[in-house]
């Protein structure tokens, strides 16, 4: 019997853009807006290094205006503008598949359809992790470095929660009160299935639809809600609490850029003859370049073993450091339930 096999279905010129228009389709974090597609990690992306300078002007200080005078000898003394450095590191990430494993799904009307779905949703949950792993590094640089002034932490690490540890309109507030009068820039809750369960149990999950008026999207307190099980889970040691981290974050508070890589196929089919005694069979290869980066924060590189960071490298303190003069220049926020 025939058999519709990987390299009949799949041209790598054609899979690959609609794998990415997939991935942005179906990412509930590519549609929430907290992402930008900046132009000027393009150059870097297409040029050598592991790692990219962001160079951005710091604030006027806030000194006091001057009083007016009619005294020529007293002269005005101009203040100037700083320039600081922000750094973003390079990510080349890939992930591969053989034609057995994608096989259950090739009997379809459209396979090549049915293969790019899986695909796409595979890299939407590893950004999403990676996303995350970033935000947890960055939570515990601050908590490390800054006096935990982005986070909200309600959560006990022993004995039995009360509501008090748990997540509530009163807790999401305080949290975005870190942010001072620049909370209004936050725009987009990333919580637990847990937490978005228990808001849901307390009726207090809205559904608005989108700019199409086509597929509803949940919000909580006029924030967008997006939901994935990749938030940090914190164990607190055998029979203790585990705490949440939620993670409130503004538009385009993270910079993202994706370009084909040069030196090798982004999409790549292997034939392996030999398998199945003879029959042969496929190995699909997907190559994926970009950057993904929180504005103001610095990557340092300082704890990284390879060419380019682990997941668990992201989730470090020690590589990431506050760049951005204060903290109401960084749209991002921090709480930490029991749940």
């Amino acid at each position: 019997m025939a058999t519709t096999r990987i390299s009949d279905v799949i041209v790598p010129e054609v899979f690959y853009p609609y794998m990415i228009k997939r991935t942005k389709e179906r990412g509930a974090i590519f549609q929430s807006g907290i992402l930008r597609n900046d132009a000027n990690m393009a150059s870097f992306l297409t040029g050598g290094g592991k790692t990219a300078n962001v160079p951005f002007w710091r604030d006027l200080t806030d000194v006091d205006s001057d009083i007016g005078s009619d005294d020529p000898t007293k002269l005005s003394v101009p203040g100037k503008i700083e320039a600081g450095k922000d750094v973003a590191a390079r990510h080349v990430r890939t992930k591969s598949w053989s034609s057995m494993r994608l096989s259950g799904v090739l009997a379809g009307d459209d396979p090549m359809k049915a293969i790019g779905n899986l695909v796409s949703d595979w890299w939407i949950r590893n950004l999403n992790t990676l996303l995350v792993s970033t935000l947890h590094g960055v939570y515990l640089d601050n908590v490390a470095n800054d006096g935990g002034d982005m986070v909200n932490n309600i959560s006990l690490t022993t004995g039995a929660p009360t509501d008090v540890n748990l997540i509530s309109a009163e807790a999401i507030l305080d949290t975005k009160q870190t942010m001072g009068d620049a909370a209004d820039d936050l725009s987009t809750l990333i919580m637990h299935s847990a937490i978005y369960t228990r808001l849901q149990k307390q009726n207090l999950i809205d559904f608005i639809p989108d700019a199409r008026g086509e597929v509803r999207f949940p919000t909580y307190l006029g924030y967008r809600v997006v939901v994935s099980d990749t938030a940090k889970i914190i164990s607190n040691g055998s029979g203790e609490p585990s705490a949440y981290v939620t993670y409130l974050l503004g538009n385009e508070a993270i910079c993202f850029n994706e370009q084909a890589m040069s030196t090798s196929p982004n999409i790549e089919i292997e034939r392996k003859p030999d398998q199945g005694n003879g029959v042969g069979g496929d190995i699909l290869y997907t190559r994926r370049q970009f950057v993904l980066h929180p504005y103001g924060i610095k990557w340092t590189d300082a704890s990284v073993a390879g060419e380019f960071p682990t997941t668990a490298e992201l989730a470090t303190a020690g590589n990431w450091d506050r760049v951005y003069p204060e903290r109401k220049q960084i749209p991002i926020s921090f709480l930490v339930t029991n749940g």
